[in-house]
């Protein structure tokens, strides 16, 4: 019963950390261009940090294989973008595939950091807590990169805040499943390693051949700052964790 409250509140607090990550963009009404380029370059950063620096090396410590689902994970987000990339509808089908694909992305990652908390407390209390204070800790910036992006593509608040709110679900439906797994044990590490994989290569494609492209076509001098201002905030909050 203690360890079923226990991941109840991890995971509350998780989802809660998402959500408040969401909320600091969406809380203001009016959003220039030029400030919404800067967070979607924001988020870039952010995203190509914890998919190279946090992802990939956490799972090839267990998972020998990692680095061929980091491509599937990849080619995944390729093949949806690619009907965009083709078609005729220029940059305006290009930005709702890009919502689209960091949705499924970020759902993915939300699933299985949840899968994590539920596998981890069911493990041992000590790994539990050890691996929720890692999570909470970075889920605000990534509601942060999620929400700005959604923002500046969607351009609409009641949608985007639909699509936040359905995020911070998935944590939990995650958590749900890892106390299922919890008798897996075979199988608890391969599991989160291949999902963590997948999730890191979308992140790669979405930072690396859709956001930056869109960064560089700017015409703010200052957005660059900013991207590289995203990987020095993962570096803060990896240090505080």
């Amino acid at each position: 019963m203690k360890l079923t409250l226990d991941i109840f509140l991890v995971v509350l607090l998780s989802s809660l950390a998402y959500i408040l990550g969401g909320f600091i963009v969406l809380i203001r009404k009016n959003w220039s261009e030029k400030t919404l380029l800067s967070l979607v370059a924001l988020s870039a950063g952010l995203l190509l940090s914890i998919a190279i620096l946090d992802l990939i090396p956490e799972v090839q410590e267990v998972f020998h294989h990692s680095s061929l689902f980091v491509l599937i994970g990849f080619i995944i987000m390729y093949i949806i973008f690619l009907p965009a990339l083709n078609g005729k509808n220029g940059l305006d089908h290009v930005e709702h595939a890009a919502g689209t694909g960091l949705t499924i992305g970020m759902l993915l990652h939300n699933l299985f950091e949840g899968l994590s908390i539920g596998i981890s407390y069911s493990a041992s209390f000590e790994l539990g807590v050890f691996v929720s204070i890692a999570l909470i800790i970075h889920k605000i910036p990534e509601g942060l990169s999620y929400t700005s992006v959604m923002l500046a593509f969607l351009n609409g608040r009641k949608k985007t805040t639909m699509y936040l709110i359905i995020q911070g679900i998935f944590t939990w439906i995650g958590a749900g499943i890892g106390i299922l797994l919890a008798g897996l044990k075979d199988f608890q590490e391969i599991i989160i390693a291949v999902g963590l994989s997948v999730t890191a290569g979308i992140f790669l494609y979405l930072s690396g051949t859709l956001l930056l492209p869109i960064i560089n076509r700017g015409t703010f001098k200052s957005t660059p700052l900013f991207f590289i201002g995203g990987i020095l905030l993962y570096f803060i909050l990896h240090g505080i964790s």
